[in-house]
Formats: C-alpha cells, structure tokens, sequence
C-alpha cells in the first residue's frame, strides 16, 4: 500500500512540474523564453479618420465613356460630359460609281454599356449629343492627359437628343439617332471623290472636331460605356436588290477621350469640403467620405501608433488589422453601391497617392489588397472591409516622424476615375459604422 501511494505521489509532482514549465515561443528569430509567454490581442488604438478634397484628377485614356448625371444626398450633384473625336474608316475609291446611286438611311451614335452604374435605372434617361466647336487640346505641358476639369464648347442646337431606359447588365447597345441633314452632308463628301476631308483622319478632324455626349438636367442615373463608341452612318445601295450598308466613324486618339466631371455640393454636409480641403471625421458627426470620381476621399492615421511599445508586457508586434465598416443604411444594392474594390495608399501631408499596401500572394509575389469586401444587406452588422496593416504598422512603430501621412481610402484604377462607389465610413467612435484596429502582440512576464 505504501509503495502504492509513493507512485501515485510521484506521478502527481512530475505532472505538477511539467505544467509549470516556462513556455519556449519562437517569434521569427527570436526566442522569448524570460518567463511566461501570451499572445495578446486589443482593439482600443484609435486611428484618425478624414476626408479629403481631390481638385482634379486624369480622365482620359481610362477606356470608359460615362453618360449622364445623378444627385447624391451626400456627395452632390453629379454630372459628367464625355468628349471625343472620331474618324470615318479608310477612303476606297471602289465606291465613288455606286456612291452615286446610294441612297441616305440615318446617322446615329452607338453605345456599349459596361454594366456599370450609378443612380436609379428605373427612371428614363436624356442623353444628348452635340458637335464640338472646337479641337481637343490637352494642356500645354503634357500631350497625354486631359482631368475632369476640362470642357470644349460645342455647337446649338444639338444633333441628337433620345430618351432611353437603361439596363446595365444587358448587352445591347443604346443608339441614339443623328440629325440626318449632317448624315447627308457626310454621305456627299463619300460620293465626292474630290472631298479631301474624308481622305484622311487628319484631314477629317479639321472638319469634324468631335462630339460630346451628355445628359438632361433632371437625370437620375450615370452608367459607364466602352471606348468603341461609335457614329454609324446608314446607307442603301442598289444590286440585284437594294442592300443596307454602313459606314463606321470610330474612336480616335485615345488620348482626346476624356469624361468631364462635375459636382455641386450646395446643400450636403461636403458643402464646404472645396474651400477648407481637409474635415475630421469628429467634425462630420464621426464619418468620412469616399468617392474619387467625385472628388472626394477618406484618410486614415495612425498618431498613435508608438504607443504599442506602452502596451503590458510588450515583447513584439505580431499582426495588425484595419477593419472598415460602411456606416449602416449609406449604402443599398440598387441605389448606392458600395466600391467593390479598396485599396491603401500610402500617403503624405500632402495628400499624394503613393504606394499601395500589399501582401504576400501564394505565388510568394506582392499583391495590392483590396479589402476582400463582405456585404451584409440583411442587417449591415457585417459589411466590412479587411487589410493586414503589420507591415505598415511595423514601419512606424520604428520611425514616429511619419505618423503624421496616413493611407488614402481609395479603389483601383480605372474604377478611381471612372466608377462611382460610394462608401461612407465611420471612425472609432461611430456605433453605426466603426473602424477598428486590432492589435495582436507578444507579452512576456
């Protein structure tokens, strides 16, 4: 019996020495072995939430064409005006005998939906399209980029005016019928082998300027379009029996492809974001807003991001997380359509977007995050968008004079210039929308 009760005793101390044996971790290539070991994790940094104001920005060579204008209750009244050249396709004096006996159909404008949109489809929309009675010139220091800012005037009345019901997810392209007395002016200068403006691009341009195309005053809704916009002229020519025909007048220079784009805030809590450049979040009701194609964009920054080394027993930073919240009820899946795509950009006090965050693929390359948005239309309690800040988090941990540039909210390009997701986002303190940073950290005792 006795032996018996030793071996239980003994059993009962090796498993009591055992538990009570320090904890080895290895965290990368260090061990921290000075006593017991916790992974930690808090949510309490508080990072400061802006919105920005963007003055302007490059609209051309983005490949999208962006018909009509919306108002938004919070970013304004929305209205953008694409302008572009075309030119007619390769002169062929086959068709100088048969021109003769041609016949004029119609001139329209063909458009190709890119199943993007803003606004409410529901309602009809006026699209109208006018002659340019000027050239495209980009600025004088680049021959390359044309912002949102600029305009050309264009000639009254206008040559097309039709309204439509947009659908953005079919595949039908929208056709809006031209003024046939320019139809007819086109088709004579084809029949005329003499007309030096149809012989070449160069030559046409100096006939032609181009065309803009925009909407009513009351539109409800912007969608984007293709580049491949085209004016096609409709002609019949006599055979053995009469043939419809067309002629094409594509796209030109890329380059003179560009959306104007414009916003009245009069009225909207961003009335005065033009003049003052940069608000709080705490002085807009602890919210920010983001919307590039509108001129706006929120801004994120990590003061305290040192204080990390004050945390107990602090031994080293093993993962931050920067979760986004949409607020709740500021965005719908019919009307205001969330970015589906956020990226990070590093900034400076100047506002200049920089680098994007990355991470590390499972190629083992450097990839741009984009939030990995998850929508929860039912309640909202779980519409976020998640980012692995350790990098980043690491950086200004070591050098504290950089706390102060911060990472811009914005999506990708072409979406940044031509899409209108909108997102609005509360700071820490906002019960609808928080952002949050979690923090997961080593601590030893």
């Amino acid at each position: 019996m006795p032996k018996k009760l030793f071996l239980c005793l003994f059993l009962l101390l090796s498993l009591a020495w055992v538990a009570c044996k320090k904890v080895d971790i290895q965290f990368g290539d260090q061990f921290l072995d000075n006593g017991y070991t916790q992974i930690v994790k808090v949510d309490s940094f508080q990072a400061d939430l802006s919105t920005i104001y963007v003055d302007s920005f490059a609209t051309s060579s983005k490949g999208v064409t962006m018909v009509g204008g919306y108002p938004d209750p919070v970013f304004g009244k929305i209205t953008t005006n694409c302008y572009f050249e075309v030119v007619p396709p390769a002169y062929s004096d086959t068709f100088a005998d048969s021109f003769r006996a041609t016949t004029f159909d119609s001139l329209a404008i063909v458009i190709k939906p890119d199943h993007s949109y803003a606004g409410d489809t529901t309602k009809p929309l006026q699209i109208i399209v006018n002659r340019l009675a000027e050239p495209i010139v980009p600025y004088d220091n680049t021959t390359l980029v044309i912002n949102n800012n600029r305009s050309f005037a264009v000639t009254s009345p206008a040559i097309g005016s039709q309204n439509v019901t947009v659908r953005p997810y079919s595949n039908d392209s929208i056709i809006v019928r031209l003024d046939d007395n320019l139809g007819q002016a086109l088709l004579k200068k084809f029949q005329d082998p003499n007309d030096l403006d149809i012989r070449s691009s160069d030559g046409f341009l100096q006939y032609f300027y181009g065309l803009r195309i925009s909407s009513g005053a009351n539109s409800q809704l912007i969608f984007g379009a293709k580049d491949s916009v085209i004016m096609r002229l409709y002609y019949k020519k006599p055979s053995l029996y009469l043939e419809s025909k067309t002629l094409e007048f594509t796209l030109a220079n890329k380059n003179h492809h560009f959306n104007n784009i414009t916003v009245d805030r009069s009225g909207t809590v961003l009335k005065d974001i033009a003049t003052v450049k940069q608000i709080n979040s705490k002085d807009l009701g602890n919210t920010a807003y983001s919307m590039y194609a509108a001129g706006v964009m929120a801004k994120i920054r990590f003061p305290s991001a040192r204080d990390v080394l004050k945390l107990t027993n602090y031994a080293k930073l093993l993962k931050a997380t920067l979760i986004i919240r949409p607020v709740r009820g500021s965005y719908s899946a019919s009307v205001y359509g969330l970015p589906p795509l956020l990226r990070l950009s590093s900034t400076t006090i100047l506002n200049q977007i920089g680098p994007d965050l990355s991470f590390t693929n499972s190629s083992g390359t450097a990839a741009t995050q984009t939030g990995d948005l998850v929508v929860d239309y039912l309640y909202g309690e779980n519409t976020n968008y998640q980012y692995d800040v350790t990098n980043y988090f690491k950086a200004l941990i070591l050098d504290g004079t950089i706390n102060a540039n911060g990472v811009l909210v914005i999506p990708p390009s072409p979406a940044l210039e031509t899409q209108f997701g909108r997102l609005v986002m509360g700071n820490y303190a906002n019960s609808a929308g928080k952002m949050e940073l979690q923090i997961i950290y080593a601590s030893v005792q």
